[in-house]
């Protein structure tokens, strides 16, 4: 199980253990009736709002605004639930709460921690004398320090990991195009060692037996033929295996993809691609994994998504990319950097690029790359 799984289960527990003596208290008749409403309010709104938070869904709930909205109202039914309790054992949401801190600014979170221990001396205030009050409220600051701090942690480890997750599949699928590059290169140059030493000597040869065939008769001149027709024969071996030479000089898109889908974590990636998915120019095949690789990195960066579709067919017109995911989206793109530099090289090679998204309906991509450059 993750560490964000532990977590939640940790809270979870938490907040069904805080309820413990107020159940008993209840059940014995030992609280008022003021105070067994505001529990049976606080107490359920808690963990509605905690589920919500804990809910890995994407749309409404990964907004920023309906997740601080859900941390409010965890932190007033928190320090509500504080308030019926005489043991103060409650407060322990409040620790709860503080670890889901980390998506916020740190200044942000610094200061809703010190509101909530506030909140908490005075609540303390009214069922504890100042000293033991104060302490309370100081122990349960750390608490709340110590819950942030490990949740920050956590966030910049989980980010760090898939950061390096990107790269090294990156470097892996980048890899096996500068390797197809390089067989690409050198069987380019073997054919043009054949066809300029070998293929020469070959029709000069050929020349000169052309010639001895008819200066020379008999048996002799038979077996000049022989090896005029075994020359001629050779010629032709030799061309069709420098056009078949030059004629493999296809870059494995397909795998290249595959290979670099394969390593992502974070989200469930669902390829749609030819089962053979090949493309003669170097620099399209590169463009083309470009620009998957952008959006992956953008999905995993951004989006907030847990699946993202993207889908490649071949066609004699050229290459269509289309990629979308189920993240929040957003109203209004900015493009970056690297959606920039995505219409910039399908631009230089004649290609086209567009985005569309809204407000929890995700993000797609559509692209085209033409198999030549028409002007």
């Amino acid at each position: 199980m993750s560490i964000e799984r532990w977590l939640t289960v940790a809270g979870l527990t938490t907040w069904l253990v805080s309820a413990l003596p107020s159940l008993l208290r209840i059940s014995t008749g030992q609280m008022s009736a003021g105070g067994l409403i505001v529990w049976a309010i606080a107490f359920p709104l808690f963990g509605v709002a905690f589920g919500a938070m804990c809910l890995d869904r994407p749309g409404l709930l990964r907004r920023p605004a309906v997740r601080l909205i859900l941390l409010a109202l965890q932190s007033i039914a928190g320090v509500a639930m504080t308030s019926t309790a005489p043991d103060i054992f409650p407060a322990a949401t409040l620790v709860v709460v503080a670890g889901q801190l980390d998506e916020l600014p740190q200044r942000v979170a610094a200061m809703w921690i010190v509101v909530q221990t506030l909140a908490l001396a005075v609540v303390s205030l009214m069922v504890l004398n100042p000293v033991l009050a104060l302490a309370v409220a100081g122990s349960f600051g750390g608490f709340q320090t110590f819950a942030y701090v490990t949740a920050s942690l956590t966030r910049r480890e989980r980010l760090a990991r898939q950061a390096l997750t990107r790269a090294h599949t990156e470097l892996l699928s980048t890899r096996a195009l500068l390797a197809e590059s390089s067989r690409n290169d050198e069987r380019l140059r073997i054919s043009r060692d054949l066809h300029d030493t070998l293929g020469h000597h070959l029709t000069a040869l050929s020349l000169q037996l052309d010639v001895a065939s008819r200066l020379t008769d008999g048996k002799a001149a038979e077996h000049v033929q022989q090896a005029h027709a075994i020359t001629r024969l050779l010629l032709g071996d030799v061309r069709n295996v420098v056009s078949e030479l030059r004629g493999g000089t296809w870059f494995d898109l397909g795998g290249a993809i595959r290979r670099l889908a394969e390593g992502v974590t974070g989200i469930e990636i669902r390829l749609d691609l030819p089962v053979v998915l090949e493309i003669e120019e170097g620099v399209r095949a590169d463009a083309v994994l470009k620009c998957v690789q952008e959006i992956i990195t953008n999905t995993t960066r951004h989006a907030a998504a847990r699946y993202l579709w993207i889908a490649l067919e071949r066609s004699a017109e050229g290459i269509t990319v289309r990629a979308r995911d189920d993240g929040r989206g957003t109203n209004t793109i900015e493009p970056g950097n690297g959606l920039t530099g995505m219409r910039e090289r399908f631009d230089a090679l004649g290609g086209r690029i567009e985005c569309r998204s809204g407000e929890g309906r995700g993000f797609e991509v559509h692209g085209f790359m033409p198999a030549t450059f028409t002007s």
